[in-house]
């Protein structure tokens, strides 16, 4: 089942707020914004998202909220706010004014954030992370899901098309005698009886050979198939195999679109590459 690139998860676990958001991009890029007290962390975060990303532009932001566990962890340090206190005191005496709670709070190293060790902290954040990622992968198969039934649509078309090429190219030999020899009835008028029967079939089977297109429908039959299996496949990173697929079913209605003698040919050729320019959006969101 493809897993599209777009999504969005969160996660609150143990006093941090996860996000995880995922948009398009070619290739696999993650980025991990962690508090400063966090940052030594950074590694086995990025690892753990690399582990449900195998494309895309991904960004993981872990912040606090205000929670009893994180009130918990701030403290005092009393035998440092002592010190200040009676420094403060002895200043007051000499230059007069008063002391409050405030200006000792606002001296260095009275109060501050209890630190844990990186392995407490990665206990505590892992799995809110994990649920987040959970969150966030079951938004892309969603979205893929979508992408799969639109795109399984457009590829029915496109197989529909080529039935109508392969039709209409059966045709084309004949139409592009029945022309020839009209030409040649104008040119020559009454002396249509020195027309070279022989010298005119030769013509006839050298652009037979030249606009022969059966061998591009049957590959462009084989890609379709391979496409449709490709998106059945249970592989959820699919996207970099279909994208390669499909280059090759352009490259192959290219080729018939050179070849083509007929109006109505060229016609199902060019609305043959605009579904698959549809199709090309679509897969451009797939993982």
């Amino acid at each position: 089942m493809p897993r599209s690139m777009t999504g969005f998860g969160q996660a609150d676990e143990n006093g941090y707020h996860i996000e995880v958001k995922g948009v398009n991009h070619r290739y696999r890029d993650i980025r991990v914004r962690l508090p400063k007290d966090l940052s030594a962390l950074e590694i086995p975060v990025r690892d753990l998202v690399n582990e449900h990303v195998a494309r895309g532009k991904v960004e993981l932001n872990v912040s606090k909220i205000a929670s009893a566990d994180v009130q918990e962890r701030l403290s005092i340090n009393w035998d440092l706010a002592q010190t200040y206190f009676n420094d403060l005191v002895q200043m007051v005496q000499h230059f007069g004014g008063e002391v409050n709670f405030r200006d000792i709070l606002m001296l260095p190293g009275v109060m501050a954030e209890s630190t844990r060790d990186a392995e407490e902290q990665w206990t505590l954040i892992k799995k809110a992370i994990r649920a987040a990622l959970d969150s966030f992968t079951l938004m892309k198969i969603d979205e893929g899901r979508r992408l799969k039934d639109d795109i399984c649509t457009r590829i029915d078309y496109l197989d529909s098309l080529r039935e109508k090429m392969k039709a209409s190219s059966q045709e084309m030999v004949q139409l592009y005698r029945d022309r020839l020899v009209m030409r040649l009835n104008e040119l020559l008028e009454s002396k249509a009886d020195m027309v070279d029967k022989t010298r005119l079939e030769q013509e006839v089977a050298l652009v037979a050979d030249r606009t022969d297109i059966t061998e591009e429908l049957v590959r462009l039959h084989s890609h379709l198939a391979s496409f449709s299996e490709a998106v059945d496949s249970p592989e959820p990173s699919i996207g970099r195999r279909l994208d390669f697929i499909l280059q090759e079913i352009n490259r192959e209605l290219n080729t018939v679109g050179s070849k083509s003698q007929d109006a109505a040919l060229s016609r199902y050729v060019i609305d043959a590459k605009a579904e698959v320019e549809k199709i090309r959006e679509q897969v451009q969101n797939i993982e």
